[in-house]
């Protein structure tokens, strides 16, 4: 009985022992399967747009609503280069393999196809003005348009107006030139109003929105990450895609890290894009936590020319004298399409702040 239960034994150890290699080497094949996907140059683009022309054919892109964005999402989800795909309102988050996000801020976009050729702006006032803001001097204002290139400059111009006329000194930067190192070095302004893209980040993947980001209007090109790596190593920045266009966008925490308590002059920051209010406790805490007096934005969705329009009529009311909160009620959802996408204009912060004094 001995031996026999030794033999026993002697069989459950070499069992055990088989079965922990056989564990161990399925690991290794794991691991070694994981690094050979992550050394494969991932085709981002080129998945992004499969999955849009999958999901919205020639009929659909003319209906895009949230019923398909939630296919666009779960196609993304399984994808094998993809490591989640999260739809926040109608932003889609989407985490590769080899851990790089791209944000889809604005699909809408493919359908709007401006037809348009802008006319450029930078002639229409002196170039004193435009480029450089002289801070020891007056009132200042930055009216940044990174879309003129998709929505073009005629609400600036009417804003820019406005603020002339009640002694503001302007600097007005459109496209490319509202790039990540203004963004970082030059807001410190009374007013900040930048008219461009936003969205959702979901860094974990939960379904719920972690920070609004903005959209710039520079490029996300491939060296983008080694040109920005400490920004990009710390969430300061992630790619956003407008329409079939990749940008820079900033998170609050690149605010947090280039602004003082003090780095905004008791300043009204305007956000004229989707989704900027959408909550407090992110881009807005982070102007405000800088010394911004007042944030405004959209809570949700709007479309550019109700946000275009709501802009010039905005300013109209701030050079009459009306507070903040007094233009946000007085706005509020500014038609029906905003009623129907249930946005309004709000704001976190001073609800008295005025302009003009």
């Amino acid at each position: 009985m001995h031996f026999r239960k030794n033999r026993y034994i002697a069989i459950i150890l070499i069992l055990t022992f088989i079965i922990n290699c056989s564990l161990s080497y399925g690991q290794q094949l794991k691991n070694h399967s994981l690094e050979q996907q992550f050394n494969i140059e991932i085709a981002h683009k080129k998945i992004i747009n499969q999955g849009i022309e999958i999901v919205f054919n020639e009929r659909n892109l003319k209906h895009i609503d949230l019923g398909n964005l939630k296919k666009l999402e779960k196609w993304y989800e399984s994808h094998p280069m993809v490591e989640f795909a999260s739809l926040v309102e109608t932003t889609i988050t989407l985490k590769f393999i080899d851990e790089k996000y791209t944000l889809l801020l604005d699909i809408f976009s493919l359908i709007d196809n401006p037809t348009l050729e802008y006319e450029k702006f930078y002639d229409s006032i002196s170039s004193n003005s435009i480029n450089t803001l002289d801070l020891s001097n007056g009132q200042t204002a930055l009216i940044l348009n990174p879309s003129e290139y998709l929505y073009g400059n005629h609400h600036c111009k009417k804003i820019i107006n406005k603020l002339i006329s009640k002694g503001y000194n302007i600097a007005y930067l459109a496209n490319e030139d509202v790039d990540l190192p203004y963004i970082e070095y030059n807001l410190g302004s009374e007013i900040v109003y930048i008219n461009t893209h936003a969205g959702y980040w979901d860094i974990d993947g939960d379904g719920q929105s972690d920070a609004v980001v903005i959209a710039t209007g520079e490029y996300w090109t491939n060296d983008t990450e080694e040109m920005y790596k400490f920004e990009y190593e710390n969430k300061m920045i992630v790619e956003g895609m407008v329409g079939d266009k990749s940008f820079i966008a900033f998170t609050p925490i690149l605010i947090e890290y280039f602004y003082e308590p003090d780095g905004f002059p008791d300043s009204l920051v305007y956000m004229a894009t989707c989704h900027a209010a959408y909550d407090n406790n992110s881009m807005a805490t982070a102007f405000l936590d800088a010394g911004a007096s007042a944030y405004m934005g959209w809570t949700r969705n709007t479309v550019f020319w109700t946000n275009s329009l709501t802009s010039i009529l905005a300013f109209r009311l701030f050079v009459r004298g009306f507070t903040v909160g007094q233009v946000c009620i007085l706005i509020r959802h500014s038609g029906i399409i905003n009623c129907l996408l249930r946005s309004k204009l709000t704001y976190f912060g001073y609800g008295k702040h005025r302009l003009i004094k």
